[in-house]
C-alpha cells in the first residue's frame, strides 16, 4: 500500500542579489558563516550569490597549479556576474583550519608554505592575490572584500571574522 504524502511548498525569492559571496562548505563554520554575512555584512538570502565549495577561495589561488579548480571557479564567478547585472561586490572568505588547503599543500608540496610564517599567512597572502587576480581577469568594476574567519578560544565554539586589507 502506498500513501500520498502531501507536498509541502516553500518560499522563494524574487531577487536581484548585490554580491557574490566565495567561502569555503566546512560544516563547522557554516552557521558563522551565515550570521556574519547577515549581521554584520546586513546582506539577507537572495541578495547574494553564494559560491560555496571546498576550500573556498584556496580553489583559485593557484591557476597553474589547480588549473581545472581554478577554471569552475572563475567560470562560475563570471556566469553569475553575467546573468545580474546587480552585483557589485564579491566577497571573499577563508577561514582557519581549513582542510582544504591542507589538500592543497599535500598536492603541491613544501613550495606551499614557501616564504610564509603558517598557513592562516598563507590564507591572507591568497585571499590578496585572489581579489587582484579577480579585478584583472573580469574586467568589470567591482568591489571585492576579503575576511578571515578564525576560531576565538581552544574549545573551538566561537568564530571570530577579522577584515583583511588589500
Amino acid at each position: 500500500m502506498t500513501t500520498e504524502r502531501q507536498q509541502r511548498e516553500y518560499d522563494a525569492i524574487v531577487s536581484e542579489p548585490a554580491a557574490i559571496i566565495v567561502h569555503c562548505s566546512d560544516p563547522r563554520f557554516q552557521k558563522a558563516f551565515r550570521e556574519f554575512i547577515n549581521i554584520e555584512l546586513g546582506m539577507t538570502e537572495g541578495s547574494y550569490v553564494p559560491l560555496v565549495i571546498s576550500g573556498g577561495v584556496g580553489s583559485l589561488s593557484e591557476p597553474l597549479k589547480l588549473p581545472k579548480e581554478f577554471k569552475f571557479m572563475k567560470e562560475r564567478i563570471e556566469q553569475f556576474l553575467r546573468r545580474f547585472n546587480s552585483i557589485k561586490r564579491i566577497i571573499l572568505i577563508n577561514h582557519e583550519d581549513c582542510r582544504h588547503y591542507e589538500l592543497i599543500r599535500s598536492a603541491i608540496g613544501s613550495l606551499f608554505l614557501n616564504r610564509v610564517r603558517d598557513m592562516m599567512e598563507r590564507q591572507t597572502i591568497d585571499l590578496r592575490a585572489v581579489s587582484r587576480t579577480l579585478l584583472g581577469l573580469l574586467g568589470v568594476k567591482i568591489e571585492v572584500e576579503m575576511y578571515y574567519a578564525r576560531f576565538t578560544g581552544s574549545d573551538r565554539k566561537k568564530i571570530v571574522f577579522e577584515e583583511v586589507k588589500i
